[in-house]
């Protein structure tokens, strides 16, 4: 076996960006993600066990049902569904779901299990003037620090980019103001929200009364179409994914029920069907934006210089022979070592007897560590002639 080592102009890193596009249309409560309906399939309805706004993260339990099999394999039950699961033992391995009361409970040697889809979706928060952003003394198993409270910090860091990014000031509060607050999962965007990308729309009966985006590239979302064309609505928060909207003025004299009281449309209601079990069915809103997605690719070139390579231990290398065996026994075995290499040059005649030329198919190459160690095998789709003559280079490229 012949190793090569890399050289430095050899083997490089680089990085590649993608701008996936990101569109939810909400309707009547529902969230459709990127135009995709709610499929049906021969066993399960919808298909994937998720709505049309959920990403499903590894694409599992597709037109799987549960269902009781009566099988078992080593305590683990078969359910019908894929799911995932670990045994307690001393490495106190668990999932982050479980909590530290629920697994001290578990004896050891039992089997604990999670469950998939595991699935996520945008949702929509409206704080009122009246609902408290801080609650010293919450209920139990409640928070004390509400969403938007949360994002104080945050919110205040980027007020260098835009006086609007300001969660209390002379013109305003967050603490005392209607607002809503659009939290979008990472799993959609990437790293971050690109900027310029986000365009909110307002429709009324199908018809659009209002339109914001983030025009400037800093995060604020003004109205492009509407009653206050111009005025600033919101706000964007493209690293922590989230959107935040405190534009009340009324868009249009159409009311509903956003939020348990008629009102008419306003910013602050947008996306407000996704909260809760209020459809707001004269509404519908569309959310577009584009994500960022870096990846690390790394960029390996293997040559196979003129001259070398060209000897194979494959046994179709050498011509076959019965005198290829000099000699064995009981306790020996000896291999000619003068056995003669088969002649593949191409001929149209069964037997040719044209110029030798040694000659070897690369079908792989292999990458191996500072100590030999084998770590990585790429394969070509077609094995590649090798001659004396010739030389190649293989480019092999490999996304971290």
């Amino acid at each position: 076996m012949s190793l090569y080592k890399f050289n430095s102009n050899d083997v490089y890193v680089n990085t590649v960006k993608t701008f996936p596009s990101v569109k939810f249309v909400i309707y009547s409560g529902s969230a459709y993600y990127n135009n995709t309906p709610n499929i049906s399939g021969a066993f399960a309805n919808p298909i994937r066990l998720t709505n049309a706004g959920n990403i499903s993260l590894y694409e599992l339990n597709v037109d799987r049902v549960s269902a009781s099999t009566g099988r078992s394999i080593g305590g683990v039950t078969d359910n019908g569904l894929i799911y995932p699961w670990v045994v307690k033992n001393g490495s106190r391995i668990a999932f982050r779901t479980t909590t530290s009361a629920s697994y001290n409970a578990t004896d050891y040697g039992a089997i604990m299990t999670s469950s998939y889809p595991m699935t996520a979706t945008i949702s929509k928060n409206f704080y009122s003037t009246s609902a408290p952003r801080f609650n010293p003394s919450p209920a139990p198993g409640s928070g004390s620090v509400s969403y938007i409270y949360a994002l104080k910090n945050i919110i205040n860091e980027y007020r260098y980019i835009n006086p609007q990014f300001q969660y209390s000031s002379s013109a305003r509060s967050f603490d005392d103001i209607n607002l809503g607050l659009i939290s979008i999962p990472t799993i959609f965007y990437g790293s971050h929200i690109k900027k310029g990308t986000v365009n909110l729309k307002y429709y009324i009966t199908g018809t659009l009364v209002g339109q914001a985006k983030d025009k400037n590239q800093d995060g604020v979302l003004y109205e492009t179409f509407g009653p206050k064309s111009g005025s600033a609505i919101g706000l964007t928060l493209y690293n922590e994914g989230f959107i935040i909207l405190t534009g009340s003025h009324s868009l249009s004299d159409s009311r509903s029920n956003y939020t348990g009281s008629v009102d008419n449309a306003r910013w602050i209601y947008f996306a407000q069907s996704i909260s809760g079990s209020i459809t707001a069915p004269s509404a519908s809103f569309v959310m577009e934006m584009s994500g960022t997605n870096t990846t690390q690719t790394l960029t390996m070139f293997a040559s196979a210089p003129k001259g070398q390579l060209n000897q194979s231990t494959n046994p179709t290398f050498v011509k076959y022979s019965t005198a290829n065996y000099a000699a064995s026994g009981s306790k020996t075995y000896l291999e000619n070592n003068k056995m003669e290499i088969k002649n593949v040059v191409s001929s149209a005649y069964a037997d040719p007897t044209g110029s030798f030329e040694k000659t070897t198919y690369i079908s792989k190459v292999g990458i191996y560590d500072e100590h030999q160690n084998l770590i990585a095998i790429a394969k070509v789709a077609t094995p590649v002639k090798k001659t004396v003559e010739r030389d190649f280079t293989f480019k092999m490229k490999l996304d971290l």
